[in-house]
C-alpha cells in the first residue's frame, strides 16, 4: 500500500483502511461465535448431539417427531430441547402443540 501511495501522491486511503479493519473485526466476531458454539457442542452428551443433528437435518421439527424418530422418551426430548435453547444452539418457534425447532 505504501508503494502505491508513493506512486500516487495525495491519494486518500483512510476510508479504505477503516473499511478493511471493520471487515477484519466482523470476521473475528463471526469466528469467535463459531468457536464458542463448537466448544459448547463438543461438551454435549450423545443424546443431545443426536437431537441437534436431527434438528439440523429437519428444521421445523417438533418434539414428538424427534422422540419417535430417535426412539427417545418425549419427556427426555423436551428437557434436552430446553437445554439446547438455553445454550443458544437451537431456536424455539411457537408455543404449545405447535412448537417447533431449528438451528440457531
Amino acid at each position: 500500500m505504501r508503494k502505491c501511495q508513493a506512486e500516487r501522491h495525495g491519494e486518500e486511503v483512510t476510508s479504505w483502511v477503516k473499511f478493511f479493519f471493520s471487515a477484519l473485526l466482523n470476521i473475528q466476531k463471526q469466528l469467535l461465535t463459531k468457536l464458542n458454539i463448537q466448544g459448547v457442542q463438543a461438551q454435549l452428551a450423545p443424546r443431545e448431539k443426536s437431537i441437534l443433528i436431527f434438528i439440523e437435518n429437519h428444521p421445523g421439527c417438533k418434539s414428538g417427531g424427534i422422540a419417535r424418530k430417535l426412539n427417545i422418551p418425549n419427556s427426555t426430548v423436551k428437557r434436552i430441547l430446553s437445554g439446547l435453547v438455553n445454550k443458544n444452539l437451537i431456536e424455539k418457534h411457537g408455543i404449545g402443540a405447535g412448537t417447533n425447532y431449528s438451528i440457531q
